[in-house]
């Protein structure tokens, strides 16, 4: 049977996957700015639980260092910042700041994901 934090992460998993639906089909990423942070909160924490739970594996010879942690963390965040440039999902005069800012809070996200994987592994 899988470690419980593989199981927290596919909950987790499913609710954000659930309420990114309801906000894209609800446009409540355009009504409400605010819903985006919310969003990218809880993105950066879920990507950290995923690199713990994936390491976490029997068959997945990975120790979750610090480093791969973050280096996940920074690689998604960068990466998901270009796809919203791409795809168009950004105000022109605006898009530094909601850049930078969506990278400090994911990365909020990712340091109080790491909190509650090193609890949960405890």
């Amino acid at each position: 049977m899988p470690p419980i934090i593989v199981w927290i992460f596919l909950l987790i998993s499913g609710m954000f996957a659930t309420v990114h639906n309801l906000a894209v089909t609800t446009s409540l990423y355009w009504y409400y700015t605010w819903f985006d942070s919310i969003m990218h909160l809880w993105g950066g924490a879920l990507v950290v639980l995923g690199v713990y739970a994936i390491c976490s594996l029997k068959h997945i010879p990975l120790k979750p260092t610090t480093f791969l942690v973050f280096s996940t963390l920074f690689l998604l965040m960068v990466g998901w910042e270009i796809f919203e440039w791409q795809a168009g999902l950004f105000e022109p005069g605006f898009h530094m700041t909601e850049t930078a800012k969506d990278i400090i809070v994911g990365f909020v996200g990712g340091l109080l994901g790491y909190v509650a994987a090193i609890k949960i592994r405890m």
